[in-house]
């Protein structure tokens, strides 16, 4: 097998996409990829021997105790593959170990707080920017494009979009944690 046998794939996942994205390295590395590294919207792999092994990932915003934390992880037999906005990539292997063993959670109310993290650190700023920036400048230029002319129509596009966008990303994010809450709830 090469040594210099790479694969990069472009895959975006969402902030509820995190189990999804999981699922989708661990057949990734069962079929003979290994993650090399993740970037925001693009997996790197190395070609490997295929192998049973799970990824998971978990979410922690600002920590003063991160190697600690990334420590008490390996502990439990998890390699830490990487960190992306605030997400952190584990895998191990799943050869000989429970279901349980195969998720980093303990209990449903650890996922729901790690979902919970995710909404303050995230989705937060995210609101503010649509409340602050991109409604008010959409109104603007709509109630104003005549003064603005052909710029300003297309400014006025341009905010429209990006509201259009916005709303979109919170509808699909707030129906995925609705579903993880009630998967977890159960």
């Amino acid at each position: 097998m090469s040594d210099n046998a790479r694969l990069t794939t472009h895959k975006i996942f969402l902030l509820p996409d995190y189990e999804k994205e999981g699922e989708y390295l661990t057949k990734m590395h069962n079929v003979g990829w290994k993650l090399e590294k993740v970037c925001a919207f693009s997996q790197h792999f190395v070609k490997c021997e295929p192998e049973n092994v799970v990824y998971k990932l978990d979410y922690v915003s600002n920590r003063t105790d991160y190697p600690e934390y990334i420590k008490m992880y390996a502990d439990y037999g998890w390699e830490h593959c990487g960190r992306v906005a605030g997400f952190d990539y584990f895998r191990r292997s799943a050869d000989g170990i429970s279901e349980k063993e195969m998720d980093i959670f303990s209990d449903p109310q650890s996922k729901l707080a790690m979902m919970k993290r995710v909404i303050i650190t995230r989705m937060t700023p995210l609101l503010i920017i649509l409340f602050l920036m991109i409604i008010p400048n959409l109104f603007l230029f709509v109630m104003n494009y005549p003064r603005f002319g052909t710029a300003g129509v297309l400014i006025a596009l341009v905010y429209l979009i990006l509201f259009v966008e916005y709303v979109s990303i919170f509808i699909y994010c707030i129906r995925g944690f609705r579903k993880l809450c009630n998967k977890y709830k159960e």
